[in-house]
């Protein structure tokens, strides 16, 4: 599990901010071209380990990013931090102006081990929400701002498109880690539906002859924008998991992706009687066979698609006897504090299972945290085999990304 904190995570004062600009590059004046190339000649954000400046000189003590935007066509930037910044309350995300340059800061405490995307987003004043957070007002409002963001031309870590479509880049304390080497990519299918709709899958598959099965949804996050393929072949290399082919299930469109992953079984039903057949017939044309033990059938998600990997393995566990979730939205069908939440009532109707299940949850995800650490309880109650992981991230593709491999190996590993 994840350590606690000996400091709470979030903006640091304007005063530590601004203390820390004359030692960003000495001798230059702040907001010309020289200072902003010394300043950000190792890329941003700037990280401070042990903290930014005391008025003595001393440290805080506080590992902490510094975020530096350059900006002066627009008098505000905010910075949309993922996990620490929220549209609640605008105020945390909106970076300190150095008066009389074209400056902009924002210092925040950190878990060592956080990793967080995060954008810039110019705007012409301070940022006001029109209306309570989940409403459809809010939420319009919210994408409209978000339209206007741009990529840290100046950060270190990697960058990737969001699945919204955005660019984002990747904050952390230390480095990057080493890139996996390159490898084949998955193959592009098309699956056609019996409800007459077409889905694109890929399928990637390890050398072994006999394979287990991994079913990702959100495929092209996982062909295209986070290529999963890399980190499948380093576990088969490093034999940390059984041979496994993965078929990445792409959501046809944002409303398809809703109606399926977290609506009724039929998608679910569709799964197991109509696209698996289907991915036999094709590892068999590939000369690959199928392990059928659920044990080594395992569904993974994020979200959405968190939710939905646990339900297939509830629905189906003549198929699906293993779950990766990252950030499994169990709070559905309603985020009411007080509502029932549905999975866990339908899994309170079921006999104990064998099915492994590990969850992999953001501490700075809120409800979501809550009703996966619910869900984790029930689980470990019943006596099945569980492995709950909380992260110090928030809802976020870049963390999914780099505890991937990880949870494959807690559910699949040996």
């Amino acid at each position: 599990m994840l350590q606690p904190m000996t400091h709470a995570a979030g903006r640091r004062p304007a005063t530590e901010e601004l203390r820390v600009l004359p030692d960003l590059a000495p001798g230059a004046t702040p907001g010309t071209d020289i200072w902003w190339e010394q300043a950000t000649a190792t890329g941003t954000p700037l990280s401070f380990p042990d903290g930014l400046p005391t008025e003595d000189g001393r440290r805080t003590g506080v590992p902490t990013l510094l975020f530096l935007a350059r900006e002066s066509a627009h008098p505000t930037v905010y910075l949309d931090l993922n996990g620490l910044t929220d549209r609640t309350d605008p105020r945390v995300g909106t970076m300190t102006p150095v008066p009389g340059t074209d400056i902009h800061l924002a210092a925040f405490a950190v878990h060592s081990d956080y990793v967080g995307s995060y954008t810039l987003i110019p705007v012409d004043g301070p940022l006001v929400s029109p209306a309570e957070r989940n409403t459809p007002e809010a939420r319009a409002w919210w994408l409209g701002v978000l339209a206007r963001s741009r990529e840290d031309p100046f950060a270190r870590g990697r960058r990737f498109t969001g699945s919204l479509g955005g660019r984002s880049a990747v904050a952390r304390l230390g480095a990057e880690p080493p890139p996996l080497p390159a490898t084949e990519p998955p193959t592009a299918l098309t699956w056609h539906r019996p409800d007459g709709l077409q889905q694109r899958l890929w399928l990637w598959l390890p050398e072994e002859s006999e394979v287990g099965l991994a079913l990702f949804f959100d495929g092209q996050m996982w062909a295209e924008r986070l290529p999963v393929a890399p980190i499948l072949a380093d576990l088969h290399r490093r034999h940390a998991i059984p041979p496994t082919a993965a078929v990445l299930i792409d959501p046809i469109d944002r409303d398809h992706r809703s109606a399926d992953l977290a609506g009724a079984d039929d998608y679910l039903d569709r799964l197991v009687d109509d696209l698996l057949p289907l991915i036999d017939a094709e590892l068999r044309a590939r000369g690959r066979s199928r392990v059928t033990m659920p044990a080594r059938t395992v569904a993974v998600g994020q979200s959405f698609g968190g939710l939905a990997a646990f339900r297939l393995a509830l629905r189906h566990p003549e198929v699906v006897g293993a779950v990766l979730s990252q950030s499994g939205s169990f709070w559905w069908p309603t985020m009411a504090e007080d509502a029932p939440r549905a999975v866990l009532d339908r899994l309170r109707t079921l006999p104990p299972r064998t099915t492994r299940t590990v969850l992999q949850v953001g501490r700075y995800e809120g409800l979501l945290t809550r009703t996966n650490h619910e869900l984790a309880a029930l689980i470990a109650e019943r006596g099945e085999h569980l492995e709950l992981r909380e992260v110090p991230g928030g809802h976020d593709w870049a963390w999914w990304s780099e505890r991937l491999a990880d949870g494959l190996v807690a559910v699949l590993g040996e």
